[in-house]
C-alpha cells in the first residue's frame, strides 16, 4: 500500500512540476543561445541582450524552485488538509505512512529539480567552450567514496527533508485553527524556526570547540536527523489526535 501511496503522490506533484522542468530546460538552453549569439554579432546591443537573458536565466531557475516549493505544500494540504483528506484517511493505512509518502516524494520531486538545473548549467557550459573530455575527467566515483563523499550525500538528504517536514507540521498546527488557517500556518513556521534555530545553535556549540571538527560535521547530521523525527512525531501526533478538517 505504501508504493501505491508513493505512485499516486508521486504522479500528483510530477504532473505539475515536470512541465515547468521541462521549460526550464528549453527557454535556458534558447536564452543561454541568445547570449551566445549576442556576444559574437551584435556588439554593444548584444551586450543588453546578454543582460536580458541572463535575467531570465536566473527567474526561471527561481521561478521552479518556488513552484516546487508551492507543490509540495500543495500537495501535503489539500491532500491531508481538505477535502481529499476525508478520503486519505479513510485508507487502510496508518498516519505515519499517508506522512512518510508526502515526505518521500516531496523529497524526489525536490532532487528531481536540483537535478534539472545541475543538467541545465552542464548544457549552457558545453555551449559556451566547455567541452565533454573535460567533464570525463570528473571521477564521480572516486567523489563518492571520498572521506566527505557519502557524507554530503545524507547531509543534502536530511536537510532537504527537515525542510519539507518544517512546512509539514507548520501546517499540521495551523489547521488546529478554525479561522486563518495559513497565517497560523505562517506564524507557526516562523516561531519553530526560530524556536529549532536556537536550539541547533546551542546544541552545536556545546559539541565542539572547533568550528571544522570532524565531530562537530557529524553533529550537524545528526541534529538535522532529529530535527525531522522531531517533526515527523509532532506532524504525526496532530494528525491522529487532533485532525480538524475544513
Amino acid at each position: 500500500m505504501m508504493m501505491k501511496l508513493l505512485k499516486y503522490d508521486l504522479k500528483s506533484m510530477a504532473k505539475v512540476i515536470v512541465p515547468f522542468w521541462i521549460a526550464l530546460f528549453t527557454i535556458g538552453v534558447l536564452c543561454s543561445a541568445q547570449i551566445k549569439f549576442g556576444l559574437q554579432n551584435m556588439g554593444g546591443a548584444g551586450n543588453t541582450l546578454l543582460v536580458i537573458s541572463f535575467m531570465v536565466f536566473i527567474a526561471l531557475i527561481v521561478a521552479v524552485m518556488v513552484m516546487n516549493f508551492a507543490v509540495i505544500i500543495q500537495r501535503f494540504w489539500k491532500g491531508l488538509l481538505k477535502e481529499e483528506g476525508y478520503l486519505m484517511f479513510t485508507l487502510p493505512v496508518s498516519e505515519r505512512n499517508l506522512i512518510l509518502s508526502k515526505g518521500i516524494s516531496a523529497m524526489l520531486i525536490t532532487m528531481g529539480t536540483f537535478v534539472v538545473i545541475v543538467l541545465l548549467v552542464l548544457a549552457v557550459g558545453l555551449m559556451h567552450g566547455l567541452e565533454l573530455r573535460q567533464l570525463a575527467q570528473i571521477r564521480i566515483p572516486d567523489w563518492f567514496t571520498a572521506k566527505w563523499g557519502f557524507y554530503m550525500i545524507a547531509f543534502c538528504v536530511i536537510n532537504i527533508l527537515a525542510g519539507i517536514y518544517h512546512l509539514y507540521v507548520a501546517m499540521a498546527i495551523g489547521q488546529l485553527s478554525n479561522k486563518n488557517r495559513f497565517l497560523c500556518s505562517f506564524a507557526a513556521y516562523i516561531v519553530l524556526a526560530i524556536v529549532f534555530t536556537i536550539v541547533e545553535t546551542l546544541v552545536l556549540e556545546g559539541s565542539s570547540t572547533r568550528v571544522y571538527d570532524m565531530v562537530s560535521e557529524w553533529v550537524y547530521l545528526a541534529v538535522g536527523a532529529a530535527e525531522v523525527i522531531i517533526y515527523h512525531i509532532i506532524t504525526e501526533y496532530i494528525l491522529s489526535k487532533k485532525l480538524n478538517l475544513e
